[in-house]
């Protein structure tokens, strides 16, 4: 099992959680400038998911979800945390399926009603799209 260290000048807060798979794997860095001391860590054993929470300022989700069955794995994921997302809960990463179809890039066949009702029942809101509803710019950096 390969383990790999993150070092970042200026970011020491790092949180992760890694799998057995190859590619899976997602985490958090928090600026050394913040006041942040997690209080909970809450991981999946697959490294698609962690969550880090600072009592009941913060709360910071980072989701990788798999390539095949995105859809079900983040309504599974989102259903699962419902009870501890509330308005101060951020959540980021990398869904594996567009949300609208002015982000599709790909003719991939996906059912993104089904995961946009998801999100709508947990409060959720895409605020890249609400900020930017025609730009058809990548997300990536």
């Amino acid at each position: 099992k390969d383990t790999h260290r993150l070092k970042v000048k200026e970011w020491r807060k790092i949180f992760h959680a890694t799998g057995n798979q190859v590619g899976a794997g997602v985490a958090i860095l928090i600026s050394d400038i913040i006041d942040y001391k997690s209080e909970t860590i809450k991981r999946d054993k697959e490294g698609h998911y962690i969550m880090i929470n600072q009592q009941e300022d913060i709360t910071i989700i980072s989701i990788y979800a798999p390539n095949t069955g995105a859809p079900k794995y983040i309504k599974q994921t989102l259903t699962d945390l419902k009870g501890e997302i509330d308005c101060n809960s951020i959540i980021v990463g990398n869904f594996n399926i567009p949300l609208s179809v002015i982000d599709r890039s790909s003719r991939q066949n996906v059912n993104r009603e089904a995961l946009n009702y998801t999100l709508d029942q947990v409060g959720l809101t895409d605020i890249d799209r609400t900020f930017h509803p025609t730009a058809t710019e990548d997300t990536l950096f």
